[in-house]
């Protein structure tokens, strides 16, 4: 159960919210995924769409360690 139940506390914000990440959803869904995995257990943090990324902190949910992630960025290969 959710700490914050947003669909009854701010419907408004909900639906604006709701419309822009079903957008970005259909987006994503079609191009190249990567799947950051942590470095000490093996367990799958974060996926990653097409596009530049940054530098990216994260708390692995299975071990507990922070890991820092180096910049990835997705370019079509020459041949």
């Amino acid at each position: 159960m959710p700490k914050v139940n947003i669909r009854e506390s701010n419907p408004v914000l909900f639906a604006q919210v709701k419309s822009e990440q079903d957008k970005l959803r259909e987006e994503c869904t079609a191009s190249i995924k990567v799947a950051r995995l942590c470095p000490y257990c093996g367990h799958k943090i974060t996926t990653i769409c097409k596009g530049n990324h940054g530098y990216a902190t994260e708390k692995c949910v299975n071990c507990g360690e922070e890991v820092i992630f180096p910049p990835i960025s997705f370019r079509v290969a020459n041949k």
